[in-house]
């Protein structure tokens, strides 16, 4: 039921534009452009179609008109229900960012979405975006602990987001987000660009020999990590989460056996269930008495 209340529909109201079907281009003018046009929809998602020639066309179009034009009649929908999770997920989640690369909607429009679907003690690990503020919101489930670090010489920020809070995440800033109750949250953050990018700590010092790691962190003979247990994008996140809510770190798996809609009920569910809400009480007759 809850699914389907989470679609998030990028409405021209919002964008400044038409999501009206483009008419179909005259016989005479460009073929490409009217093969666009009768091209299949995208469905709101990237259904394993190869975007990346539709969106070099938008953001080679000066007049905005032209960009509408070329655009499917849906293009300005992502379902993040149906979406792929990036890096496919993670033990305990996953996140989809609907960046230029696989949502031709943003394009032109200067910003991108993330939903990101936490496990219980699920951490979205300490990593960066160099293009981007992030501006994240704990929308159901347990609270959120959160870090922020900007440059040498700042302060470590840190606390909890519940749910119904935002945090604001400076540009380039290293950060994470955790779960830190036994039940999955739901999250979703905007950005001021249309690719943000990403960079997580861990994977990002794969990129030097082992040697320059070791000295970097004093240690010439320091084994900072097993390269070969990096986690994907959502892995399980502090030990004293894991032991208050009985996860096996060595074990536990989530990925691919619940699906985002799953885990977003699941999220509003132990939600409700931690305000005590009366689900035998409620009946949406209640707001007649409002007439």
């Amino acid at each position: 039921m809850l699914a389907s209340v989470f679609t998030v529909t990028l409405l021209a109201s919002l964008l400044g534009r038409s999501v009206a079907a483009p008419t179909p281009a005259p016989a005479d003018e460009d073929p490409a452009l009217a093969k666009r046009q009768n091209a299949p929809l995208f469905g709101g998602w990237d259904q394993d179609q190869n975007v990346t020639e539709l969106v070099q066309e938008l953001s080679d179009q000066v007049n905005p008109i032209d960009a509408d034009v070329l655009l499917p009649a849906d293009g300005f929908v992502f379902d993040f229900l149906k979406a792929k999770s990036f890096g496919g997920g993670g033990k305990d989640g996953g996140v989809i960012l609907a960046d230029n690369t696989i949502f031709p909607g943003v394009v032109g429009n200067g910003m991108s979405w993330l939903v990101g679907f936490l496990g219980p003690c699920g951490m979205v690990a300490p990593h960066n975006h160099p293009r981007a503020v992030e501006y994240l919101m704990n929308i159901a489930g347990p609270p959120l602990a959160g870090g922020s670090f900007n440059e040498n010489g700042s302060p470590f920020f840190e606390g909890n987001v519940s749910a119904g809070e935002v945090v604001v995440l400076p540009l380039g800033s290293v950060h994470y987000v955790s779960n830190t109750g036994c039940d999955p949250a739901l999250i979703a953050a905007a950005f001021n660009s249309e690719t943000p990018g990403v960079g997580f700590l861990s994977s990002m010092y794969t990129a030097f020999d082992p040697e320059t790691i070791d000295a970097a962190f004093g240690d010439d003979s320091a084994q900072v990590f097993d390269t070969s247990k990096i986690p994907a994008a959502v892995n399980l996140g502090h030990q004293s989460c894991l032991q208050r809510c009985g996860i096996k770190a060595d074990t536990f798996n989530i990925n691919g056996k619940l699906s985002n809609p799953d885990l977003m009920n699941m999220a509003f569910a132990g939600y409700l269930k931690a305000q005590n809400f009366d689900f035998a009480g409620y009946d949406a007759s209640t707001f007649q008495q409002y007439n």
